[in-house]
């Protein structure tokens, strides 16, 4: 058991450096799950021929829980439907939308991960037509296929996943106190699409990340257009070595 475990690790890292949907990252995961599920099956059949009833009660409950998830995810991943029996929608519909943002504390990029970076949004001035620009760039981008997409169908959830990096934007310093946020197609077509302004000049900029949030969405099986949106994320400003700084227990990403 150990053995398919460490198997399973191994494949689960080397996945994570590649740039997969989250979709189909998310099928192979549950094609994959079925191996160490059915060996447990087997476990679970030896102690019934050895009369180790307890252990084969306790097994057994393990190995319903695995089932059950197995075919839950095969209804959500390969056939993009929600089931009443599903106990998960539980925890989103009860708990806070910021019970799931993990962004403030740990931000993925492609090929690993930025842990325990103490962070937060900025606010930006957008310019009025910014987000005519960042729609026509977010059209190319999926079509050039840098963006990855989902296939909604009538699936809850969005097209685009929540806290997927906008992959070409530079924020370049023109005064002391005033930064401009440009974004593009590619690092070589790049627009101007607002600016920031600090409060003190003692203040630096250092950003982690630009977020794409919003765009077309489906819920209770109608879909709906929303426009998109961005979110700097920036690195906060360190206290003072007498005053530490206290990370939350923060919860990993979705995606892979």
């Amino acid at each position: 058991m150990t053995f398919l475990l460490d198997i399973i690790n191994s494949v689960h890292k080397f996945l994570g450096y590649l740039d997969i949907s989250p979709k189909y990252l998310n099928r192979g995961y549950t094609v994959l799950s079925v191996i160490p599920t059915l060996y447990l099956l087997r476990i679970i059949y030896g102690l019934w021929q050895n009369q180790n009833y307890l252990q084969f009660f306790l097994y057994g409950i393990v190995f319903l829980v695995l089932v059950y998830f197995i075919v839950l995810n095969v209804f959500y991943y390969f056939m993009d439907k929600n089931t009443k029996a599903d106990v998960t929608q539980l925890f989103v519909k009860y708990l806070p939308d910021e019970a799931f943002n993990i962004q403030t504390e740990e931000t993925t990029t492609r090929g690993g991960s930025i842990d325990k970076v103490n962070t937060q949004e900025i606010a930006v001035s957008y310019d009025e037509d910014y987000q005519l620009k960042l729609a026509e760039n977010m059209r190319y981008l999926i079509e050039k296929g840098e963006i990855s997409v989902n296939d909604l169908g009538r699936m809850d959830g969005f097209l685009v996943d929540r806290n997927t990096l906008y992959p070409y934007y530079y924020v370049k310093k023109i005064a002391d106190k005033e930064y401009v946020l440009n974004i593009g197609r590619s690092y070589a077509d790049m627009e101007k699409v607002g600016k920031i302004y600090l409060d003190s000049e003692e203040e630096t900029l250092e950003p982690v990340g630009l977020f794409i949030v919003g765009g077309d969405f489906v819920k209770d099986g109608l879909r709906y257009h929303e426009p998109y949106r961005l979110k700097l994320i920036v690195k906060k400003e360190q206290k003072e070595a007498d005053e530490p700084v206290v990370y939350s227990r923060t919860q990993r990403r979705r995606r892979s």
